[in-house]
């Protein structure tokens, strides 16, 4: 097992819950998550789909980020958008320039530090790193007190950014994603970068591999599903966290 840096408080076997830390396992039910926002009701990754998210009563939305050409952690999904009808590359854009790229509904690319202002207090918000860079630009957002007040949670399918995040603002919660991967190695990776929540994005998730992975003292974090059977399937098999496009198929008698 991978030594922790010496600023992380102790955690249990590979990644682990520190104490006071809200889960799922004590509470029985996972925890809600709006994947991109709440991004059946409003354009994926916009002001507007967290907003969507909050009106629904979701314990976090997720949103992907990359770094605009002037050093800002912008929320998109891919790393280049339409700009004129041709692919730009996010990197090589201004934030102000990706927030006038028109995405419906009166929306543009919002910055992370504009979602993590309107999350603080409402909802916590669940950071997929995706372009280079991300994790230390996450790690200096946090330590800058740029999301004080909001609950921040981070993961990434490269374990080289989660690592960046690390060493850059090490209190900040940790997860892996991953493509079909066995248990042990997910448990070993998670270790290595001291994640606290393994990511499995991928079908069939089993009772094994969630109990294996709880054994190894992580929450697990389910695959995005926008199916009601399939979340409470996910749900019955006692993971922590589970998302959805849609927030009425994660809690139906909270939507307004």
């Amino acid at each position: 097992m991978y030594a922790c840096h010496a600023r992380e408080q102790a955690t249990t076997k590979a990644g682990g819950r520190r104490d006071g830390e809200r889960g799922v396992r004590a509470n029985k039910q996972p925890r809600t998550v709006g994947h991109r926002g709440a991004s059946a009701l409003a354009p994926e990754n916009t002001i507007l789909a967290v907003e969507r998210a909050i009106e629904h009563g979701l314990d976090l939305v997720e949103v992907d980020v990359h770094l605009s050409r002037d050093g800002e952690l912008v929320v998109v999904h891919d790393g280049e958008v339409q700009l004129d009808g041709r692919a730009s590359p996010v990197g090589g854009l201004d934030a102000a320039e990706l927030a006038r790229i028109p995405l419906g509904e009166g929306q543009g690319v919002p910055r992370l530090a504009e979602v993590l202002a309107l999350a603080r207090g409402r909802i916590g918000v669940y950071v997929e790193l995706k372009g280079r860079h991300t994790g230390a630009a996450l790690g200096d957002l946090v330590t800058s007190g740029g999301a004080a007040g909001a609950e921040v949670i981070s993961g990434s399918f490269e374990p080289e950014l989660v690592e960046e995040l690390r060493a850059a603002a090490p209190a900040v919660p940790r997860s892996v994603l991953f493509r079909p991967t066995g248990s042990a190695a997910m448990i070993a990776i998670c270790a290595a970068v001291g994640a606290r929540y393994a990511h499995p994005c991928f079908r069939p998730l089993t009772p094994t591999i969630v109990g294996e992975l709880h054994a190894a003292g992580l929450m697990v974090m389910a695959p995005h599903t926008n199916d009601p059977a399939e979340a409470r399937a996910f749900a019955d098999l006692g993971i922590d966290v589970l998302a959805s496009d849609d927030p009425r198929v994660l809690s139906p008698s909270r939507a307004t």
